[in-house]
């Protein structure tokens, strides 16, 4: 087994972008190492996203609104652009109440405390009257991947739902370069750029991500344990004889006569074959049956 040894250096450290360097893996494992780190950034951390709005005086996506410049279906749009962080298990409602003429922004929201905005200068909508009015009430959750607007539907009349991209990481990609350890240089280097979308840091996003592969290794393992405890547990129980299962000598030299001595030659039998042995009634094989179950013998 290769032991890993290896280091992770940032470049290019920006807000919401960075370079993150893997060096020096042996030779054709960057690409495993590259891909793997790529697909889970992109598709298994969990982000935040509006999933249903409800608007005062408006009763679908195809309205308009008095004073508001943009109809229904654009602020939508806009409101859809906005980076969410959730901090909560279960989805929170935040109000939004504007009048007068004004350019409402993400900032604008009133947030609970379990939610912050990454980008809060977002335009949402213009309002261009004295007299216009927004209100509203914007749901918010925590999520995987993309989930379309059937997923948040409610039986609640002017809810609109949305489809929500939860993902934190807009772009990952990576390149495989050669690298040198002392006068070796078949090894390889891994070139990981990614930009997040604020609400985690890319240094972040990459540590999430290591988590999920190593959690996922940790799970195959103790899988891989659970089965093979398993296999031994079932190899001890049935490698006895028959005597082991305490039966009556009668109904024991009725199974040894019929060819039955081990406890293994019991994994095949079914409730069928053993009420076809001689001398052995059905109380006697429902005796078998008990005491095979017993060792774990399951026989129907």
């Amino acid at each position: 087994m290769l032991a890993p040894n290896f280091k992770i250096t940032l470049k290019d450290k920006e807000i919401n972008s960075a370079e993150v360097v893997i060096e020096p893996l042996p030779q054709n494992f960057g690409h495993t190492m590259g891909n793997a780190l790529r697909r889970v950034l992109l598709t298994s951390l969990e982000g935040g996203a509006a999933i249903r709005v409800k608007i005062d005086g408006v009763s679908h996506q195809f309205s308009t609104l008095t004073g508001l410049k943009e109809d229904i279906l654009e602020f939508i749009l806009n409101l859809k652009t906005v980076n969410f962080f959730v901090d909560s298990d279960e989805p929170v409602d935040i109000k939004l109440k504007i009048n007068g003429a004004k350019i409402v922004k993400a900032s604008d929201l009133d947030l609970p405390s379990n939610v912050t905005i990454a980008n809060p200068d977002t335009v949402l909508a213009n309002l261009t009257s004295p007299k216009s009015k927004l209100s509203a009430v914007i749901t918010v959750a925590r999520g995987l991947g993309y989930v379309s607007s059937d997923e948040h539907a409610t039986n609640e009349i002017g809810v609109i739902p949305l489809d929500a991209s939860f993902s934190p990481v807009i772009k990952a990609n990576y390149t495989i370069e050669a690298a040198r350890v002392g006068r070796s240089s078949n090894f390889d280097k891994v070139r990981l750029s990614l930009t997040t979308d604020g609400s985690i840091t890319p240094e972040e996003a990459v540590r999430s991500a290591a988590r999920i592969l190593t959690g996922f290794y940790d799970y195959v393992n103790s899988a891989e344990a659970y089965l093979i405890e398993k296999k031994s547990i079932s190899e001890a129980t049935t490698s006895g004889f028959v005597d082991d299962l305490d039966l009556p000598t009668r109904v024991l030299n009725a199974m040894k006569k019929a060819g039955f001595n081990k406890l293994a030659d019991l994994k095949t039998l079914t409730l069928a074959d053993l009420r076809k042995v001689k001398n052995l009634g059905e109380k006697s094989a429902m005796q078998v049956v008990e005491k095979a179950g017993e060792k774990g013998i399951n026989i129907q």
